[in-house]
């Protein structure tokens, strides 16, 4: 019964005008091949401007890329001016058309510009060999962590806590035992974040423009130990020397043990250890960025 049943219903279809047969392949493809969505009006800005970033991180790159193979420095800039001029045009667009819609488009062309400047900058720099930069501002960036470096002045001539950057000033980490509230937060990151603003837009002040020093962790105080550094354990710190004058003694670092101790780097030999929370130790701030 079976197979009468199956042969006749193939007869059947055998025997279904060539029209029909078209008809009910074309709705069997309409229902497996069915178009996609079309993106909404927030949903096209935000992948334009995931596009546009990315173009304006390649155009940097190329123009890296012909200044690192001998090119015309004064091309470079011209070409670095015209990545930003295209990625500003093409940014103002985007939300430009998403207002139009009346579309939500976050993200502020100015930041991401930055992050992918700093990207760019950080990367260049690696390929070229140059980890540390001088910026000439009492600061040093890091190519290879992102991170922006104090460096200090004056070591020998005894502290001066007038100048937070006097490599012979000592503070503590804790005015009692536990809290960050010793000499090390409430004198010398208060004297480098002094920062004002007379409109509540605007800032100035600020060391070296910034207004987020910190100390920095543990690991982070441990990337700038060179145990190479000419008379690192022989009483020179161990130190690269951009940096600038460094005590061959022990710095804080933000990162605690128990309670009351915290870690430090001790620059006379590069190696960590722990100490009080309330002992004098001399300090470096950071910042993360460029």
């Amino acid at each position: 019964m079976t197979r009468i049943f199956q042969g006749r219903s193939t007869l059947a279809a055998r025997s279904l005008p060539r029209f029909a047969v078209a008809t009910l392949v074309a709705g069997v493809l309409l229902l497996a091949v069915t178009p996609a969505q079309a993106a909404t009006a927030e949903q096209s800005c935000k992948s334009g401007k995931n596009k546009t970033a990315g173009k304006y991180a390649a155009c940097r790159e190329n123009a890296e890329a012909k200044l690192a193979a001998g090119g015309d420095p004064s091309k470079y800039t011209d070409a670095i001016d015209k990545c930003e001029s295209k990625f500003s045009t093409a940014w103002q667009k985007l939300e430009d058309k998403a207002l139009a819609a009346s579309a939500s488009c976050p993200g502020d062309d100015t930041p991401i510009k930055g992050q992918t400047n700093a990207y760019t900058d950080r990367v260049a720099a690696q390929v070229a060999g140059n980890r540390f930069v001088d910026n000439g501002d009492g600061t040093v960036t890091d190519h290879e962590t992102g991170l922006q470096w104090e460096k200090k002045d004056n070591l020998g001539g005894g502290p001066n806590l007038a100048n937070p950057h006097d490599a012979d000033n000592d503070y503590v980490w804790s005015s009692c035992c536990v809290n960050p509230d010793g000499t090390a937060f409430t004198d010398f990151l208060v004297k480098l974040n002094a920062c004002t603003s007379s409109d509540g837009g605007t800032i100035t002040g600020g060391f070296a423009g910034h207004c987020d020093w910190r100390l920095p962790t543990i690991t982070e105080l441990q990337t700038i130990v060179d145990l190479g550094a000419l008379g690192c354990g022989l009483g020179s710190p161990c130190i690269y020397p951009i940096f600038g004058p460094t005590a061959a003694g022990s710095h804080w670092s933000s990162t605690t043990l128990f309670s009351n101790l915290a870690w430090v780097v001790n620059f006379y030999d590069g190696g960590s250890g722990n100490v009080p929370k309330t002992s004098p130790v001399y300090v470096r701030a950071v910042r993360t960025g460029s």
